[in-house]
């Protein structure tokens, strides 16, 4: 009988532990700014951009939310996945020097904003693509960049 209140009072101090612990990891809430009618940038997650393969590359990273907007794409999106999708989330790594943008991540959720699908590149795979002017993707750019 002992050994079993032993057991439970050093469960409840291991998991005491374990909450005072996770407790003091300071957690970042997104800070989504509107940049386009179904698009969101979270101002918070724009960092530089560092790997192995990009070393001397000016590049940022950031995440993006793309609200369903019914277009055809979001009809094709919906009809594989076999669910109705309301957003997708993407890191976008921006190239500032060369004006070029490339996808690291991109991962959909449903309409109880609960994961779908997720799609990962790694950073070798990278497709770098030219920004083109007056689109979306030189609203992201200017924004990013500051330019």
């Amino acid at each position: 009988m002992l050994i079993c209140n032993v057991g439970t009072f050093m469960k409840k101090k291991f998991l005491t532990l374990i909450f005072v612990l996770f407790s003091a990891i300071p957690v970042f809430a997104a800070d989504w700014v509107q940049l386009d009618t179904k698009l969101y940038i979270d101002n918070s997650s724009i960092t530089k951009y560092k790997q192995l393969h990009y070393p001397d590359r000016n590049t940022y990273s950031v995440w993006l939310k793309w609200l369903n907007d019914k277009t055809s794409l979001w009809t094709k999106l919906e009809k594989i996945s076999k669910k109705k999708l309301w957003y997708y989330k993407q890191m976008a790594i921006i190239d500032c020097a060369n004006k070029e943008v490339a996808i690291r991540t991109t991962t959909y959720y449903d309409l109880a904003e609960k994961p779908v699908d997720k799609i990962n590149y790694e950073a070798y795979y990278l497709d770098w693509q030219s920004i083109v002017p007056e689109s979306v993707g030189e609203t992201i750019y200017h924004y990013v960049c500051g330019e």
